[in-house]
């Protein structure tokens, strides 16, 4: 087999089709795809060809540098929310993270082919990976626009000087997790909340419940080497998530509970063999003798584990 053909066969393909997946590739040159994959990862390393952050299935899509724009035309295979998300930043060029919802807060950190984080003001902003930056300073700096069309007043020495150039945040932790909201973002909520609740109803108090669970599922995970990659639902009494580890992708289901019924390790069951993923379980409890035989009979499940320790 000649490696450096099967290569320029590759690249030949990527030119021609754009962001495609393993399997399609593999398909293309006539390859087994175990030893596509293993060229794949050979390119990879020699900065031939690149990956994107989107996934469709498990998989992400290989594409050669200057095709970034094209994954748009894969974006109908986002998540519902991430769709709505990157269809919004589209349209609106940029978001200020402090002012969405968390689903979209966690929708943008997994848009990394599409939204760029900077900070704006000392204000985590977002904006569309490709919109030019010219538009992008026009819907920041809209002032600089207006003169001599409505006020014929000159900008200020401050406007000409304020540019969001040097701003891109570099380093992926300095964003912080959407979940993360800081106390006084959470009293303001509050407060701006008691301006339009119902006159009949009494008032709510914030619920961060789900926020502590989240925490947990993290803290447990980083004790088993594994990292959440992607959050699919998140509330007080169940987490679900992507996750990965040792380079294996699975989707997780944690329930905030002690036990869990056959109906909802069948509903675990389906959405794992939707998505082609192995699947594991977290409880806060033991098993019952007969979910334990019910479990054996599904093979996609690798690992159930009791929140409560760290085995297993």
């Amino acid at each position: 087999m000649d490696i450096q053909e099967k290569k320029n066969e590759i690249l030949k393909f990527l030119k021609t089709s754009g962001p495609s997946l393993p399997v399609q590739i593999a398909r293309a040159i006539q390859m087994d795809p175990v030893f596509a994959s293993a060229i794949l990862s050979e390119l990879l390393s020699e900065k031939e060809i690149k990956t994107s952050h989107m996934k469709i299935g498990a998989s992400p899509l290989y594409l050669i540098k200057g095709q970034e724009q094209q994954l748009e035309e894969k974006s109908s295979d986002l998540k519902s929310i991430e769709k709505e998300t990157q269809k919004k930043l589209k349209e609106k060029k940029i978001i200020f993270d402090e002012q969405e919802e968390p689903a979209t807060r966690v929708a943008l950190r997994n848009l990394k082919d599409f939204a760029i984080p900077f900070k704006f003001r000392d204000k985590i902003t977002w904006k569309y990976a490709f919109t030019p930056q010219e538009e992008i300073d026009k819907t920041l700096f809209p002032k600089k626009n207006i003169y001599n069309e409505e006020t014929e007043q000159p900008p200020t020495k401050e406007e000409r000087d304020e540019t969001p150039t040097d701003v891109l945040i570099k380093d992926e932790q300095e964003v912080p997790k959407a979940w993360e909201v800081k106390k006084d973002e959470i009293k303001k909520a509050k407060e701006e909340s008691r301006k339009v609740e119902n006159i009949f109803d009494e008032p709510k108090e914030k619920n961060t419940s789900s926020e502590t669970f989240l925490r947990k599922i993290e803290q447990f995970l980083k004790n088993q080497n594994t990292t959440i990659t992607s959050l699919e639902e998140v509330d007080k009494k169940k987490v679900t998530a992507i996750i990965e580890s040792n380079s294996n992708s699975s989707i997780l289901f944690a329930f905030n509970k002690i036990r869990i019924n056959e109906t909802e390790l069948l509903t675990c069951y389906k959405t794992a063999s939707k998505k082609n993923l192995p699947y594991q379980i977290i409880i806060n409890g033991d098993l019952t003798k007969k979910l334990t035989e019910t479990i054996l009979a599904h093979q996609k499940l690798t690992k159930i584990h009791k929140l409560k320790n760290s085995r297993p």
